[in-house]
């Protein structure tokens, strides 16, 4: 199981997109500068971390309303967690040069309207890669695994591999939790 853990990796989303991708309201992860190796990682696992609450009221008014909607609070569905884990059905790049955003069009569905607006933010500003990453087969972890702290500076859409021991460990315990296929 320890080998397995190494080569999976882990996506960090704001609470509220992670509960969303686990529910399969969204199926589309936006991913940014991807590790070349999950070019080609169909049918590898992605465990589901969850970002900090926000803090502005407005973001934190509508977060609490979803949390509600789908049963869960800050307790059980903390931040700074491993929530879920999902299976890389597909992946594909994102034109940089034909980032014509038509939130009607087809290609964008089942991805979240946020990672929407960040992708031209992030592609054109900041000159980085978006690939469109297709889940199957997403479920949430019966129980959290608590206090596993991202890398500094990663933001919502950030794929991270195990920095340390103790994400191993951590990425291993999610991999041979009992999931929950009907929690929502």
């Amino acid at each position: 199981m320890l080998d397995r853990a190494a080569i999976t990796i882990a996506i960090s989303l704001c609470p509220e997109e992670a509960l969303c991708y686990l529910a399969r309201v969204y199926t589309t992860l936006v991913v940014f500068n991807p590790p070349e190796f999950m070019k080609t990682a169909i049918g590898s696992r992605v465990l589901i971390h969850s970002l900090g609450y926000p803090d502005s009221y407005e973001f934190a008014h509508i977060c609490k309303q979803l949390m509600d909607e789908f049963g869960f609070d800050t307790e059980t569905f903390p931040a700074f967690a491993l929530q879920g884990l999902a299976t890389i059905a597909s992946i594909v790049p994102c034109d940089r040069h034909d980032l014509e955003l038509d939130f009607t069009d087809s290609q964008w569905n089942g991805i979240a309207p946020t990672s929407l607006t960040d992708i031209q933010s992030r592609v054109e500003d900041r000159g980085q890669s978006a690939w469109l990453v297709k889940l199957k087969d997403t479920y949430f972890l019966q129980e959290p695994i608590y206090d596993v702290l991202a890398p500094i500076n990663t933001e919502t859409g950030d794929v991270w591999l195990p920095k340390h021991m103790s994400h191993l460990e951590d990425f291993q315990q999610a991999l041979s939790r009992d999931i929950l296929t009907s929690k929502v």
